[in-house]
């Protein structure tokens, strides 16, 4: 059957956009005999953090891909927002073409970002927004949708039987966390039966999340899930349930996908968690600065899916270079 006029001229468009984006591309690395410098600023670059040593994987791959010259940075503890505005400002010292730069802090790193900008440093933003929205692009993770998949996986199967449900995450709630906690809310408001019981913080230690649930558990005995919405909730609250042995009476829908949490999920301690892909975002943060270095008008949001996780499709391939990436140390 022939192709319609408008769909071949619509195909013909994609085809010659693409074109012109791989040759911009090419020609900027043949006429400029100076490799590009990015600066890479995380939330932490401490190497027993598997997260953020993915995020770097990503980097150095594209990195190598594009013939781009970067340095990474970040403090060893994703808390230290003053360390991390140091790295910021040594890195702008050094005059990079771009910074990439994932912040600890939604407010505090606002000003550091406007002293990106201002210098004429292209600012890419990974994993988290900055209330100033002075980048070029922000890469990240759509929190919200990882939220609303981690309320169905939690509330669905309950055919409208009474399932009274909770969320815990830090008492300093990031950006994620709150856009993760508002999707779960909207997930579970289709449910008939399921009954929200609250949100609870902590002070940002697995012990102080594995404190908090016995403490929970005791005032509401009658709590059959929770949503722990960061890694350190969901190790305190596997925990205190494991305690308990209430693994059969009490479902935990975690976030990410350490070691300990992959154990856990073998273990049937936890019934779910939401992974995220770090690869894909460290990768896309130095392709995205490239292409605005060359000109090219970059996407200002770019979305990237979280993978919900069980006991039952852990296995697969694809799950399994999830849980399981080679990370460079």
């Amino acid at each position: 059957m022939a192709i319609k006029k408008p769909v071949f001229l619509a195909v013909l468009f994609v085809i010659i956009i693409g074109f012109v984006v791989v040759t911009s591309m090419e020609m900027l690395r043949i006429t400029n005999p100076r490799k590009l410098e990015i600066a890479v600023v995380l939330k932490t670059n401490n190497i027993r953090s598997d997260y953020w040593q993915m995020v770097s994987t990503g980097i150095k791959a594209a990195a190598k891909e594009f013939a781009v010259n970067i340095d990474i940075t970040g403090p060893v503890s994703e808390t230290d927002t003053a360390g991390q505005i140091r790295n910021v400002d040594e890195a702008l010292v050094k005059k990079p073409d771009a910074i990439i730069l994932a912040a600890t802090d939604y407010e505090k790193l606002g000003p550091a970002a406007l002293k990106i900008t201002e210098s004429g440093t292209k600012l890419i933003l990974i994993d988290s927004p900055i209330h100033t929205r002075a980048e070029a692009s922000l890469i990240a993770t759509d929190n919200t949708e990882a939220g609303r998949k981690a309320g169905i996986i939690l509330a669905g199967g309950q055919n409208g039987k009474l399932f009274r449900v909770m969320t815990l995450s830090g008492n300093k709630q990031t950006i994620a966390e709150k856009e993760r906690e508002s999707g779960f809310k909207e997930a579970i408001a289709n449910f008939p039966g399921v009954e929200f019981a609250g949100s609870y913080g902590f002070d940002g230690t697995e012990d102080a999340a594995y404190e908090q649930v016995r403490h929970l558990l005791a005032m509401y005995p009658n709590i059959q899930g929770i949503a722990t919405l960061n890694e350190t909730a969901t190790l305190g609250a596997a925990r205190a349930i494991k305690e308990k042995k209430w693994e059969d009476q009490i479902k935990i829908v975690g976030f990410d996908s350490s070691i300990y949490e992959i154990k856990l999920l073998e273990e049937g301690v936890i019934k779910a968690t939401i992974v995220q892909k770090p690869f894909n975002m460290g990768y896309l943060s130095v392709e995205t600065a490239v292409q605005a270095l060359s000109g090219i008008k970059v996407n200002p949001k770019v979305n990237i899916d979280a993978h919900v996780i069980t006991k039952e499709n852990m296995y697969t391939q694809e799950n399994q270079e999830l849980l399981f990436p080679l990370v460079e140390k």
